[in-house]
């Protein structure tokens, strides 16, 4: 019995004891949990800032090996660049080398002077009526021009009367008539004597007035006006602003439509008209039919004249591109020359710059090789 009893208590105290343990142990374990936790968390941080470091110099170790690589990877690429850009300028320049110069199949250079020229051979310029010249030193005049109108030369036309008053008893023309000088008009009966006699005309020309008829009395007047039609002048106005230039003896170009006559001045009048010019007379050596009095005259009047070392005639002028130019012909070739041009009289223009004397120029017709480089262009462009 006492065993007993001794053995339950030992046992309490037993069973006390380990609770008491474990209750202590337990304590422990929930006191340390936190610092255990905070220990892992920062352990846990200094790994992740650890790694984060790692993973920042692997970044940076990779930046700056592809900047590296980009940077090798540029300077390969501008140096290729550089030997492309070197090889094409090298290339171009051979291209454009005049002695590389390519042609197309109509023969027509595509850079540098021989761009712009044309090929035709001489049986076709012959056929076009293209006709050629060379380029020559000569005179070239300064103009100035005057208008007017074609008369009748004044002492080309003469009236025929009776010596003696009398009967008409002959009449050898009628009105319209062309008459030599010398030749018989009529014949008179002499009052006084009683006697005949005839008249002659003292120039020749046309019958432009007729006042005899067989049977009249002839006294004093007019019986016959003789008009030498081929004998015309030019009567041109020279207003105050010209008058200083115009003198008698320079030379004159007249020209009607498409016809163009040589004179000179011959006389300066007043005009009797009192209007505000002077008359300058020109007289006209022709004998067209197509002239007579009343036609309306253009008139170039030479007023200086300069010997130039280079003058071309301006039939071989033409306007190309926006600038004045003459086809030059050299091997088959009617190539285009830029003209720095000076002084012209209307037919010849001085050449300052742009052909050397005794170049071969196409003076007739040049117009053709013009519409065929334009053709040309035109087709090109397209």
């Amino acid at each position: 019995m006492y065993q007993n009893k001794m053995f339950e208590k030992r046992w309490i105290n037993f069973s006390l004891n380990s609770s008491l343990s474990i209750l202590s142990a337990l304590l422990l374990i929930i006191l340390a949990s936190p610092v255990i936790a905070q220990n892992e968390h920062e352990h846990g941080d200094k790994q992740t800032e650890q790694h984060k470091s790692e993973d920042a110099h692997k970044h940076d170790s990779a930046s700056e090996s592809s900047m590296h690589k980009e940077d090798d990877s540029h300077s390969t690429d501008q140096h290729q660049h550089d030997e492309q850009t070197h090889n094409l300028t090298e290339s171009q320049s051979e291209q454009t080398s005049p002695a590389n110069a390519n042609e197309d199949e109509h023969g027509h250079g595509h850079e540098g002077e021989d761009e712009n020229h044309v090929e035709i051979d001489d049986e076709m310029a012959r056929q076009q009526g293209l006709a050629t010249a060379k380029a020559l030193a000569g005179e070239v005049s300064l103009t100035t021009k005057l208008y007017g109108r074609i008369v009748l030369s004044p002492d080309q036309v003469s009236q025929v009367r009776a010596r003696f008053p009398g009967r008409i008893t002959r009449v050898n023309v009628n009105f319209g008539d062309e008459v030599k000088k010398g030749q018989l008009l009529a014949s008179v009966e002499s009052n006084n004597s009683l006697q005949s006699y005839n008249l002659h005309a003292p120039i020749s020309g046309t019958i432009t007035a007729k006042e005899a008829s067989t049977g009249e009395v002839a006294t004093d007047q007019a019986l016959f006006t003789i008009t030498n039609t081929n004998s015309l002048w030019a009567e041109l106005k020279v207003f105050p602003e010209q008058a200083s230039e115009i003198k008698a003896g320079q030379k004159v170009q007249l020209l009607n439509g498409d016809r163009k006559f040589e004179s000179s001045i011959k006389q300066l009048l007043p005009n009797n008209q009192a209007q505000p010019y002077r008359i300058a007379r020109v007289p006209i050596e022709s004998t067209e039919a197509t002239l007579f009095p009343g036609l309306l005259v253009e008139a170039q009047v030479i007023i200086q004249q300069e010997t130039v070392d280079i003058r071309i005639p301006n039939s071989a002028i033409q306007r190309y591109e926006g600038s004045q130019v003459a086809f030059l012909k050299a091997d088959g070739k009617y190539q285009v020359k830029p003209l720095n041009l000076g002084i012209s009289d209307g037919r010849y223009s001085e050449v300052l710059s742009g052909l050397r004397q005794g170049d071969e120029i196409v003076v007739e017709n040049s117009y053709l090789i013009k519409a065929d480089l334009e053709k040309e262009g035109a087709a090109h462009a397209h």
